[in-house]
């Protein structure tokens, strides 16, 4: 089908508000009755809080990392591993419902290539009961092996120009030896030709990621996830304009400031029909929302966010997400560490295949 087509029964939406078109894993909105992600008009991702202690878990979170005043070197640090902050939100029309407002993270791309790899041998938190530990394992038993799991990917054949979806059915029923070559050999287009260049920048992002956990001791991240993205069509002349610090015309380097994009859209071919492929389904949303009056918080939008619609062009990019299972430690996270040391392991080994 057209990926630019629109669904005739389109769920209801806040004024100034659209369904997120990469999207790959999560709660999706449906409605009043099914609050998920939505795309604010500015560019921005909002993001419904669930409801307590969740939600607030999560938004005071963010809260205390994006604290202007804050001097720890450790949280300035994971600042730049997170997608920005720029406060809560409301709707008129959804007074009772609070928002996360974030950036978008991938706003500088035309054909993002997105996955969802939620982290750590253990997906539940230290209050889970043996019911929510029973149901986190059954999900995907080789995460104590492999210390992550995917959740949902999107994908770019520059070759056919169709996106391909993979849902979290797909990505649960990936068998051990499948998870290099039709989990991140799928996403990074192992069929086509490996996108070695993503990888390694990516890696390197991961690297940078793993270096932050080694040294930190002040947070346990549960069931969290990292959200990698790259570029999946570099056949555009706004990707080769000379580089300003290496003058190179096909240089890949992500901060390079010349390399700016339009992000209009044109047809491209969705391919949603096949048996291992298509977008998740929802969870229920009873666990969605929270209500304003249980919680403090200010709506007003911090004045240093970014212009979301004018992002730079970059060719690859991870973030950290999702922070509704985070407490407060003073040891290191081995939990969430030993999932990123093999994934950084099993990137390596797919980096060394032959293209």
């Amino acid at each position: 089908m057209d990926f630019n087509d629109i669904d005739e029964k389109q769920p209801h939406l806040p004024r100034g508000a659209s369904i997120p078109r990469n999207q790959v894993a999560g709660h999706k909105h449906e409605g009043r009755s099914k609050l998920g992600m939505l795309e604010h008009d500015d560019g921005s991702i909002l993001k419904a809080l669930q409801k307590p202690p969740r939600g607030t878990r999560e938004l005071h979170f963010y809260q205390q990392i994006f604290e202007p005043s804050c001097t720890d070197p450790d949280i300035l640090k994971l600042r730049n591993l997170m997608p920005k902050f720029c406060g809560a939100y409301q709707f008129d029309e959804y007074p009772e419902v609070t928002y996360i407002k974030l950036e978008n993270i991938v706003a500088g791309f035309r054909r993002p290539c997105v996955v969802d790899i939620k982290m750590g041998k253990k997906t539940y938190d230290p209050e889970a009961g043996p019911a929510k530990i029973a149901k986190e394992i059954t999900k995907f038993p080789h995460v104590e092996k492999f210390g992550f799991q995917f959740t949902g990917m999107q994908t770019y054949d520059p070759a056919e120009q169709r996106i391909k979806f993979y849902d979290k059915f797909f990505c649960r029923k990936l068998g051990e030896d499948e998870v290099l070559r039709k989990g991140l050999g799928y996403y990074f287009n192992i069929k086509h030709g490996l996108r070695k260049d993503a990888i390694q920048l990516i890696l390197d992002k991961l690297c940078e990621i793993e270096k932050w956990f080694l040294t930190q001791r002040k947070f346990s991240f549960y069931a969290s996830s990292l959200l990698l993205v790259y570029e999946g069509d570099l056949q555009q002349n706004d990707f080769y304009t000379p580089c300003n610090q290496c003058q190179s015309p096909d240089c890949k380097c992500s901060t390079c400031s010349q390399n700016t994009i339009s992000t209009s859209s044109s047809d491209v071919m969705c391919d949603v029909n096949s048996s291992d492929t298509g977008i998740a389904d929802m969870d229920t949303a009873s666990s969605l929302t929270a209500s304003s009056s249980s919680i403090s918080v200010d709506i007003q939008t911090t004045s240093d966010c970014p212009s979301f619609n004018t992002q730079p062009a970059v060719i690859a990019d991870v973030k950290m997400i999702d922070f509704t299972h985070v407490f407060s430690v003073k040891e290191q996270d081995d939990n969430y560490l030993y999932g990123l040391q093999n994934l950084i392991a099993n990137m390596k080994q797919l980096l060394a295949m032959d293209s």
